[in-house]
């Protein structure tokens, strides 16, 4: 059975599942909304958020993505947590925007580079 990112059965826990920042005026940065990374580890990890690029529609070019997390890189002492700002900066006018956003964790527990 799968369980909810925001599950208090699991061992990696964040506070929210989603973010809504509602009507946002374009070519301004909202304010930042807060995510709570809870780690039940008895170790440390290091969590990395990434992005998705995203394509301008008319130019087909990469642009900057409108979401940023910050800190991009953080590691989360063992039984702690961290939090996160989320915050989002429209490009475009009367547009609706979405994001998926995916964290990479890294088990700090010693066993990186053994074999077995």
């Amino acid at each position: 059975m799968l369980q909810s990112s925001t599950s208090e059965k699991r061992d990696l826990v964040l506070s929210v599942d989603s973010i809504d920042f509602g009507f946002s005026n374009s070519g301004r940065q909202s304010e930042p909304k807060t995510l709570t990374f809870f780690n039940k580890f008895a170790f440390p990890v290091r969590v990395d958020w990434a992005l998705l690029n995203i394509t301008d529609k008319t130019t087909g070019k990469k642009i900057r993505n409108p979401f940023n997390v910050t800190p991009v890189c953080m590691e989360i002492p063992a039984n702690g947590q961290q939090n996160f700002a989320v915050d989002f900066a429209p490009y475009e006018p009367d547009s609706y925007f979405f994001q998926i956003a995916q964290c990479f964790v890294h088990l700090l527990n010693g066993n990186e580079f053994k074999t077995k």
